[in-house]
């Protein structure tokens, strides 16, 4: 959807994730997670890494490096941090040639409900585009492709939250979450 202002593009995801509100946000919102959810979708390349973080992830304020498959990185930086029920973030300076051209930023907005004896999710994603003429391509972008790799995003995040719960709980450690490993990349 394009807000009123036109040069904002958003796209809003929702997804139920098995496990408690608080397990799933601690997932969702950790520090190591991207490279196990974010596994890429088509030309978008997959998470590998982060470095140069300036603080612990759960403070806002705090920022690092993406780094994708492609060779190109992002930066992050937290906004908001309200555990369980909040996370948001703000991306910028896109190595990737194409997005550097189109949008000066995004802001990613996750919130976290119960929904029985699981979680829903909604992912609401906001690319801003450099100006309006940047803003009609922009927008092809973010509803053919963001939004499968939001979808794959959320997938693997079910996915991984299903295995966890499904795996008995250390022995000496009762209360540690044990989160299984994702593929490298998915199309």
């Amino acid at each position: 959807m394009q807000t009123e202002d036109k040069r904002e593009i958003a796209i809003t995801r929702r997804e139920v994730i098995p496990g408690s509100v608080e397990a799933v946000f601690e997932f969702i919102a950790a520090e190591d997670v991207l490279p196990k959810v974010l596994t890429g979708y088509g030309p978008l390349p997959a998470v590998v890494n982060t470095s140069d973080h300036t603080a612990s992830w759960d403070q806002p304020g705090a920022a690092r490096v993406i780094h994708l498959a492609d060779g190109s990185s992002v930066r992050e930086q937290v906004t908001d941090h309200r555990a369980p029920d909040y996370f948001a973030y703000r991306v910028w300076d896109f190595g990737n040639p194409i997005i550097r051209t189109l949008a000066r930023g995004a802001r990613g907005e996750w919130t976290f409900s119960a929904a029985g004896n699981s979680t829903q999710v909604i992912w609401t994603y906001r690319f801003y585009a450099k100006n309006r003429l940047a803003a009609l391509p922009l927008a092809g972008i973010v509803h053919l492709l963001w939004r499968g790799y939001m979808d794959v995003c959320l997938k693997n995040s079910r996915r991984i939250m299903a295995a966890s719960a499904q795996q008995p709980a250390p022995q000496h450690a009762a209360s540690a979450t044990r989160f299984p490993s994702c593929p490298t990349r998915s199309t």
